[in-house]
């Protein structure tokens, strides 16, 4: 079983949600990126995104745009970018997902992308920008390799295409609603989303994490109570990164109360 399905079986165990941070990869520069994973790790994050370099996408708010933008200043390559990451675990079971923006896969296909997450040890992909039919296929070709995909889903007539059964028990990335990362929380948008990928499974098994404006204890605990698997945080984690790793553990401190499971929630 991979890192991160080890994870999310563990948390259902501790009745509990997982919790996924976000930080470019290098950021604020190498050691302290490395110091501020650590503290979230040690702190009690689940799994952590890593962008590789360049130039983050509108689809991320000015905050993590700069961070981006800083962190490729220090880390050139992609290879640099995940080697950095993988170096930053503290126990074995720490899980990175390798996160690529189309820029990205416009200088390294997506097979040579799964070639480099294998060879650094990384356990997951994650592509935001690509169709999730091309999600799919590749996260079909990685699990040959060990490596998980997580789906990113944030239009509604992709759910017939989830559903279809191309990739078994998926592990789903849900935008909360149509806006930037770091954006204002909707709870009914959030709600309504959850409620449409429910009903499109229709009972089959998946994994569901939300982000996009998931900043606090308050978001949290509504996506984990509207049948969230567990919850991502990105823009406050990168901005208390910058500070350093006191201010990192604080927000995973914050976060974790709210993904314990009082009831269990139907979906």
């Amino acid at each position: 079983m991979t890192r991160l399905r080890t994870r999310i079986a563990q948390a259902r165990e501790e009745q509990r949600g997982i919790l996924v941070g976000f930080l470019p990869s290098g950021f604020p520069d190498p050691e302290g990126f490395a110091e501020a994973v650590g503290a979230a790790f040690e702190a009690g994050l689940d799994a952590l995104e890593v962008s590789m370099p360049g130039p983050a996408p509108e689809l991320d708010g000015p905050l993590i745009q700069r961070a981006a933008l800083q962190a490729s200043e220090r880390t050139k390559t992609v290879d640099e970018a995940l080697r950095l990451a993988a170096a930053s675990r503290r126990h074995p079971g720490d899980t990175i997902i390798g996160l690529a923006y189309a820029r990205t896969l416009d200088e390294i296909t997506p097979e040579g992308f799964l070639e480099a997450l294998s060879a650094a040890d990384i356990d997951a992909f994650l592509l935001p920008q690509t169709p999730v039919a091309d999600q799919l296929a590749l996260g079909a070709r990685a699990r040959e390799l060990g490596i998980d995909a997580v789906v990113f889903l944030h239009l509604q007539e992709d759910l017939e295409l989830i559903a279809s059964g191309i990739l078994p028990d998926p592990i789903i990335y849900l935008q909360s609603a149509d806006l930037q990362t770091g954006g204002a929380f909707n709870p009914e948008k959030a709600r309504e989303r959850l409620g449409e990928l429910a009903e499109a499974m229709d009972g089959k098994p998946y994994v569901v994490l939300v982000g996009f404006g998931v900043r606090g204890y308050a978001e949290a605990i509504v996506v984990m109570s509207a049948g969230a698997d567990g919850a991502i945080v990105g823009t406050r984690l990168v901005s208390a990164a910058e500070s350093g790793a006191e201010q990192t553990t604080a927000v995973i401190d914050d976060l974790s109360p709210a993904l314990v499971r009082h009831a269990e929630v139907e979906r």
